[in-house]
């Protein structure tokens, strides 16, 4: 949600005249790249018990839906290593 709204507000900008397609371009670039090592740090976060891991799964599922996006093969491995029930 937040990439749409930051994506919306740079699209104004630009419309406005604000800002050349280049630095809109770049700055497109950036916040993919922070959204990226953001999604990567929940992928690889191990959580502590049970309830944390259900936490990051429910989280990375409401992540998807709202993206309609996929993980990659290794993060979807990633996620299943670090989110086995704890004994």
């Amino acid at each position: 949600m937040a990439t749409s709204d930051a994506v919306r507000e740079w699209d104004e900008r630009r419309a406005a005249g604000g800002v050349s397609n280049v630095v809109y371009a770049n700055a497109l670039f950036e916040m993919t790249k922070e959204e990226e090592a953001t999604r990567l740090r929940i992928v690889n976060h191990r959580p502590c018990n049970d309830q944390q891991g259900w936490q990051k799964l429910t989280y990375l599922a409401a992540y998807l839906f709202a993206t309609r996006g996929s993980l990659k093969p290794e993060e979807m491995d990633a996620v299943l290593s670090t989110t086995e029930p704890m004994e």
